[in-house]
C-alpha cells in the first residue's frame, strides 16, 4: 500500500507524458479495430489465449518440453502431472479472463477465487491460504488470537486502489503499476504471490482500455523482455517499506510494451485490410504455391494465423478435386503434397541433354 498512499509524490518526466500521448492515440482507435477484425475477432482471442498460455508457461521456467506444452495447449489431452494440470488450469484462466472482461471486478474474492482455480490439485490445499502475521501491541488471553491474516492487508490494498481510480487525477497504467508493485511486496499468499500479480496487472490493463492484448499476446512481450521487467520490477520494491519506491522505470517498461503492442496491431489491421480486398480462397492457394512440395495446415497457419480453418479446408478440398494436390494421410496433421510443379520453384533436377 506504501506506493499507493504515497502516489502523489511522483512528478511524471515528459518522456512518459509523450508516451501517453501517443499511446491514447491508438487506445482511441480501440472500436475501429474491431470493427475491422470482428469477423475473425473469437479465432484471433482464442489465437492469443494460446499464446498467452504458451509463452507464460516459458516466462515461468517450468520443466516441460516445448511439443508437450503445444500439445497440452492445443489438443484435449489428459495432464500426466501437476504441473501440466497447472498449464491447462492456467488456458482455461486465460479463457475466462477473455470471456467475463467486462463484467470484471477487483475484489478479494476474485483475487482468491483466481489462485484457488490456478493451483486447485496443483499445490497443497493448506499452501492456498492467505499468509497469517503476528498481531503487535495487543495483549494476548488465553481465549484471543494473536495472529492476523493479509486478507485485511489485500482488502485495504483494493480499496485504496479503488479510491485512487474515483479520484480521477493519474493515469489509469501507472495506477495499476503503483499497485502490482504494492500487491507483490505485501505478498497476501502462503505462494505463487509473484504469478497472481503478474496476472491481475495483465487482468486491469485489458479491462481498462488496453484492448490491444485482445490481439496481442501480452505474455509473449513479457517474455521477450523478461531480464528487463525483472531489473525494474526489482528496482520499483527498493525503499518500499519507507514508502519511497521509485515505479518510473517499471510505468515505463509497461507502456513500452503497450506501445510495442498497439504497433503490432497497428502492422495486423493494414495486412486485414489489405487482404480483406482479395478472395481469401485464392490468397491461401497462393501461398500452398510457394509452400514445400510436402506442406501442413499448420504452414498455411503460419502465413495466415487469422483466416478461419473452413477457408484452409475449403481450399484444400477445391484444389484436391482439381487433382493439384492430395493428402498424405489423415487427420489433423495429415500432408498433402503437390501433383504440379510450384511455378515459384525451380525444378531440383534436371535431366543432361546428352545427345550427340
Amino acid at each position: 500500500m506504501n506506493c499507493l498512499n504515497n502516489i502523489n509524490r511522483t512528478q511524471i518526466p515528459h518522456d512518459i507524458i509523450m508516451a501517453y500521448l501517443n499511446l491514447y492515440k491508438s487506445i482511441g482507435m480501440n472500436d475501429y479495430n474491431h470493427s475491422i477484425l470482428e469477423s475473425d475477432y473469437q479465432a484471433m482471442v482464442r489465437q492469443t489465449i494460446n499464446s498467452d498460455t504458451y509463452f507464460f508457461v516459458n516466462f515461468l521456467g517450468m520443466d516441460i518440453t516445448d511439443t508437450r506444452l503445444k500439445t497440452l495447449i492445443h489438443k484435449e489431452v489428459l495432464p500426466k502431472n501437476r504441473d501440466e494440470k497447472f498449464i491447462l488450469n492456467l488456458k482455461m484462466a486465460f479463457t475466462k479472463i477473455h470471456k467475463e472482461t467486462s463484467s470484471f471486478e477487483l475484489l478479494t474474492t476474485e483475487v482468491f477465487d483466481l489462485l484457488k482455480f490456478l493451483y486447485k490439485e496443483v499445490i497443497s490445499d493448506n499452501k492456498i491460504a492467505f499468509q497469517k502475521v503476528e498481531k503487535r501491541g495487543q495483549k494476548v488471553s488465553l481465549l484471543s488470537n494473536n495472529v492476523a491474516s493479509k486478507r485485511d492487508d489485500l482488502e485495504a490494498l483494493i480499496r485504496i486502489y479503488q479510491e485512487r481510480i474515483a479520484e480521477n487525477k493519474y493515469e489509469i497504467s501507472f495506477i495499476i503499476v503503483n499497485f502490482f508493485v504494492d500487491f507483490i511486496n505485501i505478498s497476501p499468499f502462503m505462494e505463487k504471490n509473484d504469478e497472481i500479480g503478474i496476472l491481475l496487472t495483465y487482468l486491469l490493463l485489458l479491462t481498462n482500455s488496453y484492448e490491444v492484448f485482445e490481439y496481442v499476446s501480452f505474455m509473449e512481450l513479457l517474455y521477450e523482455s523478461r531480464s528487463e521487467f525483472e531489473r525494474v520490477l526489482k528496482n520499483a520494491s527498493f525503499n518500499w517499506v519507507e514508502g519511497f519506491s521509485q515505479v518510473l522505470p517499471l510505468h515505463r517498461y509497461f507502456i513500452n510494451i503497450s506501445l510495442q503492442a498497439y504497433d503490432q496491431i497497428n502492422a495486423i489491421i493494414r495486412d486485414y485490410e489489405f487482404d480483406s480486398q482479395l478472395n481469401k480462397s485464392n490468397n491461401v492457394e497462393n501461398t500452398i504455391d510457394k509452400l514445400d512440395d510436402v506442406f501442413s495446415k499448420d504452414d498455411i497457419r503460419n502465413v495466415h494465423p487469422f483466416i478461419s480453418d473452413s477457408t484452409i479446408n475449403r481450399t484444400l478440398k477445391r484444389l484436391r478435386d482439381q487433382e493439384k494436390i492430395r493428402p498424405l494421410g489423415v487427420g489433423r496433421s495429415a500432408k498433402w503434397i503437390k501433383l504440379y510443379v510450384s511455378k515459384s520453384k525451380k525444378m531440383k533436377f534436371e535431366q543432361l541433354d546428352l545427345k550427340i
